[in-house]
């Protein structure tokens, strides 16, 4: 299937495509007052907030970065997910990494973006590429790894930085890709046949 044809399936039509248009929504509200990552509003109950911060974004530039990653991920691995599947994922990604980032990272009061719940699917992805023998997804996950590692050991670029006008999360992209590949080896243990 060609790359247009992906993105533009009746599949993506109920997945990537609402979810560009909500993460957009969002922005043009502004919504990120009642509904981003907050620690402290977090520790007086607002637990939805480790979902909903996700889905906001600093600025313009970083939600067009995000949407650009959430349409190639889509691109690369959507053939693995129905509609249903995508969103559960997403959410439970999502809610992964606000988890971590709560329980994990106390130096981070505010966060919004769905760069760590992105680099959770394309970790997904990349393990189900390698199941279907495909052998891009070593190429992949290779990769996500030694970015995310480089980040934590040299830390964000500084012109990422810039253009998003806010600290990059890298915590988010650590927890992202963990709660990525153990999301799928938990899928891939309930999908082996137990042994006679």
């Amino acid at each position: 299937m060609t790359v247009f044809k992906t993105l533009f399936s009746h599949r993506a039509m109920l997945s990537v495509w609402p979810l560009i248009a909500l993460c957009t929504l969002l922005m043009v509200i502004d919504a990120a007052g009642p509904l981003s990552f907050q620690r402290p509003a977090i520790a007086e109950g607002q637990w939805y907030r480790l979902l909903t911060g996700h889905f906001l974004h600093s600025n313009w530039p970083h939600l067009g970065m995000n949407m650009a990653g959430a349409l190639v991920l889509w691109s690369l691995h959507g053939h693995f997910f129905s509609v249903r599947k995508y969103w559960l994922y997403l959410l439970l990604l999502s809610f992964g990494v606000g988890l971590c980032l709560y329980g994990f990272s106390p130096n981070i009061s505010l966060y919004v973006g769905l760069s760590g719940s992105l680099h959770g699917l394309i970790a997904y992805g990349s393990v189900r590429d390698i199941r279907s023998g495909e052998k891009t997804g070593y190429l992949i996950i290779v990769g996500v790894i030694a970015k995310v590692a480089y980040e934590q050991i040299v830390g964000a670029s500084s012109d990422v930085e810039a253009l998003i006008d806010s600290r990059v999360a890298i915590e988010a992209h650590l927890f992202g890709l963990l709660c990525g590949l153990g999301l799928a080896l938990l899928e891939w243990r309930g999908i082996k046949k137990p042994e006679a």
